[in-house]
Formats: C-alpha cells, sequence, structure tokens
C-alpha cells in the first residue's frame, strides 16, 4: 500500500467522488515538502506528518459522526531555507501559489467547497504561499479553504487568529509534558529535525528514524541571532547548522513518550473546528 495514496481520493473512483461531492463533504488536505532533515531522519517527514494527521483526523471525525475525504497530499512546495541541502525540492512561491490554486479549483470542480489545510512545513515563504492561493480560492471561487494553524503558532508568522483564511485550534496540553528535558537547551530553538520532530517522527514512523545515530548528535539548536541567519536561506543557512538540523535530535526519546497524547489532544482540537 502507498502512505501517500492509501485512504485518500486516490483509492475512490469517480463516481464515489461525485457522491461525495454532492454531500459536500469537508476535504482534509495534507501539505508538506520533500526536504532534508538532518542525516537521520527522511525528506518526506513533513508530508509523512501531514498525512498521518489527516487520517488521525479522519478517523476521528467518523467517531464522532462526520464524514471527511482526504486529497491526495501535495507534497512539493518552497524550501528557501534548506534548499542548497542536496534532496531539498524547492518551487518558486510563484509557482507553488499557481499549483495550489488550481488544485483547490479542481475540488471545487468535483463539488467541494470546504477544504481544511494540514501543513507541517514551517518556511515562511511556503506558507505565504499558501495563505496566498487559499485567499484567491476563497474570493474567485467562493470556496471555504482553511489553513489549519495551532493557536501558539500565530506569533510566528505576525497573525491575530481572526484571518478568515484559517482556522485555529488550541489543544490543551498538560504542563508536565515540558517540564523535563535537557536543561542546558532552555532559551534555544529546535525548530528542524530536532528533539520534537525526531521524537513525533520516531514515534509515527519508527522504521524512518536513524535513532541510533540521533543519540550521536550534537545539538545545533538555535539563538534568536543564529535563527535570523537560518532564514536568509542558501550557504548562510548551511554554515549555522552544516549537517541540516536546527535543533538537538539526542533528545528524542522524551518526546516519543508523550507523542500519542500529543496528537490525540491535537486531533481532538481540530475535530472541533471542523464539526460545526
Amino acid at each position: 500500500m502507498n502512505e501517500f495514496l492509501e485512504n485518500t481520493m486516490a483509492y475512490m473512483n469517480w463516481k464515489e467522488i461525485k457522491a461525495a461531492g454532492d454531500k459536500k463533504l469537508p476535504v482534509l488536505f495534507p501539505l508538506g515538502v520533500i526536504e532534508e532533515h538532518g542525516p537521520h531522519l527522511p525528506l518526506g517527514s513533513d508530508i509523512l506528518w501531514s498525512n498521518y494527521i489527516c487520517k488521525e483526523v479522519k478517523q476521528a471525525l467518523k467517531q464522532k459522526g462526520t464524514e471527511a475525504l482526504i486529497a491526495p497530499s501535495c507534497y512539493f512546495g518552497v524550501n528557501h531555507c534548506t534548499g542548497a541541502f542536496p534532496g531539498s525540492f524547492s518551487l518558486k512561491p510563484e509557482t507553488f501559489e499557481l499549483v495550489l490554486f488550481e488544485i483547490f479549483g479542481n475540488l471545487h470542480d468535483f463539488g467541494f467547497t470546504e477544504v481544511y489545510c494540514f501543513n507541517y512545513h514551517g518556511d515562511p515563504q511556503h506558507i505565504g504561499s499558501i495563505f496566498n492561493a487559499i485567499k484567491k480560492a476563497n474570493s474567485e471561487l467562493d470556496m471555504n479553504v482553511r489553513f489549519m494553524m495551532e493557536e501558539m503558532d500565530l506569533q510566528v508568522y505576525n497573525l491575530n487568529g481572526t484571518e478568515d483564511f484559517l482556522s485555529v485550534f488550541a489543544p490543551q496540553y498538560k504542563m508536565e509534558w515540558f517540564e523535563g528535558g535537557d536543561i542546558s537547551e532552555q532559551g534555544l530553538l529546535d525548530i528542524h529535525a530536532g528533539a520534537y520532530e525526531t521524537g513525533m517522527l520516531r514515534y509515527m514512523y519508527p522504521e524512518l528514524v536513524n535513532t541510533d545515530l540521533a543519540k550521536t548528535l550534537d545539538s545545533y539548536s538555535l539563538t534568536y541571532e543564529k535563527l535570523n541567519q537560518w532564514m536568509e536561506g542558501g550557504n548562510r543557512t548551511v554554515e549555522v547548522v552544516p549537517l541540516g538540523y536546527a535543533g538537538n535530535p539526542k533528545g528524542y526519546e522524551e518526546v516519543s513518550s508523550i507523542a500519542r497524547e500529543v496528537i490525540e489532544v491535537q486531533v481532538n482540537a481540530i475535530c472541533e473546528k471542523i464539526i460545526v
């Protein structure tokens, strides 16, 4: 079975799609990129994560009495920050925006108007292109496309949460989940293929994570000054994270131990935004 296609529209026939479109069922749309994630994680980490969450959400919605579909993944996007590393496929922002808009147009033509975008790739240019495509689809196609964003991430992108292209969810995390950790990491930023991402991927796709290697990797968590350099992209990013990860991979075990609980809390919060 193909991870990117199983349990999505790709395994349905056209009459099933028409019937679902006639019902105006909500569509879950996994977004991400194919991008380097250090020497210990696969290039597909972001889109694998999106796929996993979409399938969890679909199942949870079904248990709550709401039917939904998953669109085939869009796993090409913008990799400005990590674009200098081999394996980071990157589209121009305007290209990516057009591709997304045309996909939204396809969904509209199939009868779907309610689309929820799930994205686990934080490159600002990538995010901006998604926002632009969503706003264009909502305006020109009279759709209701939303970008699923966790409340705690709003400030990262200078958003206030009232934007009509967002669906903001607020998981109720337990404080004790975040009370441990390496004290030497306090005040530093673990943003790419570090403890959190490695730990979550280790739970979701254990066969794809090289934990033996992760345990040997030194921390490359970022200061805010180094974050600014990371954001420049190209060789400037390579200078600050020569192995391609910005975080502390060896801290993955603690994250993996709470991953199931974290996912359940997130999925429940997401379902609350989709069920109306």
